[in-house]
C-alpha cells in the first residue's frame, strides 16, 4: 500500500551514518537516520514499523526537529504508531508546518463507524492488518436505522456525500485502499484518535454529544454553524496550505 511503500522508501534513503556533510553546503547537525525519521513524521499521516523504531532510536534529535516546525511527537505504544501534531496557535502565535482541519457531519459519522468496526475486530482478536470494510457496508450503516443519512431521500446526493467522506478518510490516513475495488483497510490511526464513547455519539450524532466529547486522545467535537466539527488531534495531519504549492501533502 502507498503508506507502506513510502515508509520503505524513506527507510532505505540513507545508510546509518553521521549526518554532517550529507550534501554540499550542509550545515545540519542531525544524523542521517534522525533526518529520515523526522522527514517521515512531517510528510506522512503517521509512522509505524521500522520507522517507529527509528524514531525511538533518535527520539531526542527528531523531537527537536519537530519542535522547530511547531510540531509535537505523539506516541501510541499499544498500536506502535506515532504522528506529528501541531502546536496550537494559541500557545505561540506561530503557524505550524501542519494544521488542524475540521470534519463534516458525514465525515464524523464515517470516522465513528470505522472506530466501531475496529473495536469489533479487536474484540475478536483480529489484528489491524485485517481490519477490512467495504463501501457498501459504509453506505448501509450511514443510510439505514439511526444512520446520519437515513432520512435523506436524495439518493444521488447521499451517494456523493458518502463518496466524499470516504475519500477524506483516505486523505486523513484512516482508510487505506486494498487490491479489491471498493474495499478498504481501517488503519490503526482510527482507534488512536477516537474512543468508543465518542464514536457512539458521533455515529448517532446525539444532540448532547457536543457537551461530552473529549477523549484521552485530546479530540474535541464542538460543532459550529456550518455543521463541521473540530477534529482535534486526529486531523492535525495536514500540511499548512502555505507549506506546499497546492495545499495538499505529497
Amino acid at each position: 500500500m502507498a503508506q507502506d511503500n513510502e515508509e520503505n522508501r524513506l527507510e532505505q534513503t540513507f545508510e546509518s551514518r553521521d549526518g554532517a556533510g550529507l550534501f554540499d553546503g550542509d550545515s545540519g547537525d542531525m544524523t542521517a537516520d534522525g533526518r529520515v525519521a523526522a522527514i517521515a513524521l512531517k510528510r506522512e499521516r503517521y509512522v509505524t514499523g521500522g520507522l517507529y523504531d527509528l524514531v525511538l532510536a533518535h527520539r531526542g534529535e527528531v523531537e527537536r526537529s519537530l519542535n522547530n516546525d511547531m510540531l509535537r511527537l505523539m506516541v501510541d505504544e499499544r498500536y506502535h504508531l506515532m504522528y506529528a501534531a501541531p502546536v496550537g496557535d494559541d500557545e505561540t502565535g506561530i503557524r505550524a508546518l501542519k494544521t488542524r482541519a475540521s470534519l463534516t457531519r458525514e465525515e464524523a459519522a464515517t470516522l465513528a463507524l470505522l472506530r466501531i468496526h475496529a473495536l469489533e475486530y479487536e474484540s475478536q482478536g483480529i489484528g489491524p492488518e485485517r481490519w477490512l470494510i467495504g463501501i457498501d457496508e459504509i453506505r448501509g450503516a450511514l443510510t439505514s436505522g439511526a444512520g446520519y443519512l437515513a432520512s435523506s431521500n436524495d439518493e444521488e446526493g447521499t451517494a456523493k456525500k458518502i463518496s466524499a467522506a470516504v475519500s477524506r478518510m483516505r486523505t486523513y490516513g484512516y482508510l487505506a485502499q486494498t487490491d479489491e475495488d471498493d474495499m478498504y483497510l481501517i488503519t490503526p490511526l482510527v482507534p488512536v484518535i477516537l474512543d468508543r464513547r465518542l464514536a457512539d455519539q458521533w455515529l448517532g450524532y446525539e444532540d448532547d454529544a457536543d457537551d461530552n466529547a473529549e477523549d484521552a486522545a485530546g479530540m474535541e467535537s464542538a460543532g459550529d454553524a456550518d455543521g463541521r466539527r473540530d477534529g482535534g488531534e486526529q486531523i492535525a495531519l495536514e500540511f499548512d496550505q502555505d507549506a506546499t504549492d497546492d495545499g495538499e501533502e505529497h
